[in-house]
């Protein structure tokens, strides 16, 4: 009877372990399909409109990603160029962000301002990309001060990281 127990408890790990390892395969496949489609699915542009908190002037936002690339299993990385626009002050920049796969949380950083040499780059802006990919919210806080700004983007085509010329 002994021995009978023992085999059972040998069968019934055994069935654990597969299940586990099958659960692991479906999960690996899954980040996989996730990672694939943020790469292929993302926007290659963002449009609209930043504000420092407390500030009521519009700044005009533009980013055009160059190229999106996963890191690893739980975050893909975005680098591109775009330019701020008050009035008719253009700043330009270079832009890398990180978007965690998992949520969609995001940290985009600013580098590289051309324009103006009062342009904060200390900082970042962090926030959510949404489940459709055509919106993110994000906040930006300065490291050395924390002064904070509101960041409001949507999905668009056919943008470059230059506005358009005046006439």
């Amino acid at each position: 009877m002994r021995g009978l127990d023992t085999a059972n408890f040998y069968r019934l790990f055994s069935r654990v372990g597969i299940a586990i390892a099958a659960a692991c395969l479906l999960l690996a496949s899954v980040v996989h399909a996730a990672e694939n489609n943020l790469v292929q699915d993302m926007p290659r542009g963002y449009l609209g409109e930043f504000h420092w908190d407390g500030d009521s002037t519009v700044q005009n936002v533009v980013i055009t990603l160059d190229s999106v690339r996963t890191l690893n299993g739980r975050a893909a990385e975005a680098f591109g160029c775009g330019y701020y626009e008050v009035g008719r002050q253009v700043t330009k920049i270079k832009v890398r962000m990180l978007v965690r796969l998992s949520d969609l949380q995001v940290e985009i950083f600013e580098l590289a301002p051309e324009g103006n040499s009062a342009f904060e780059t200390s900082g970042s802006h962090r926030g959510k990309l949404s489940k459709d990919l055509q919106q993110i919210e994000a906040q930006w806080v300065t490291t050395a001060s924390g002064q904070k700004g509101q960041l409001h983007l949507r999905a668009a085509s056919s943008l470059t990281c230059a506005p358009a010329a005046s006439t």
